[in-house]
């Protein structure tokens, strides 16, 4: 009787280690969503017409891209906080779905193909010819200058 109790409260309240990963994962989440937001930045001047998602599309339609990247990083914020409050509860199980449709978003925006080729050959060529997402992030924050990209929200 005494074990079964003490495994059942072991069940309920997920050990130390248990925790660390799920804000781990909830870490990873944010990282990803400030890559999407960066994303944005970078691309402002061709987002208004190659942006997919009809929300987002309204948005800057009403607002500009600027009111679109306001818009990301406060919902980023108020998700993460969703999320790190949920760990500690018993629907805990969020964050590991909220955590996989983030990789998911990540891979799309960084492997996405217009033609639709998903070879491993035409990933390497689109990256190596439009230098990818990932190098123009990392350009972003290491080389580029941020007043260039304020003014490209500016423009609509």
């Amino acid at each position: 009787m005494f074990n079964s109790n003490a495994e059942n409260n072991r069940k309920k309240n997920p050990s130390f280690l248990n925790r660390v990963i799920y804000l781990f994962m909830i870490f990873i989440t944010g990282l990803i969503c400030v890559y999407d937001n960066v994303l944005s930045i970078i691309f402002a001047k061709s987002l208004p017409f190659t942006e997919v998602n009809p929300l987002c599309r309204m948005i800057i339609d009403h607002g500009g891209v600027g009111l679109l990247i306001i818009a990301k990083a406060a919902v980023t914020i108020i998700g993460m906080s969703v999320l790190t409050v949920l760990n500690y509860t018993r629907f805990r199980i969020c964050v590991v779905i909220i955590f996989i449709l983030a990789l998911i978003l990540f891979f799309y925006l960084t492997f996405y193909c217009p033609q639709g080729e998903y070879s491993i050959r035409t990933l390497i060529a689109e990256s190596a010819a439009y230098d990818g997402p990932l190098k123009r992030f990392f350009d972003f924050y290491f080389s580029t200058d941020f007043s260039e990209a304020v003014d490209n929200l500016s423009e609509r």
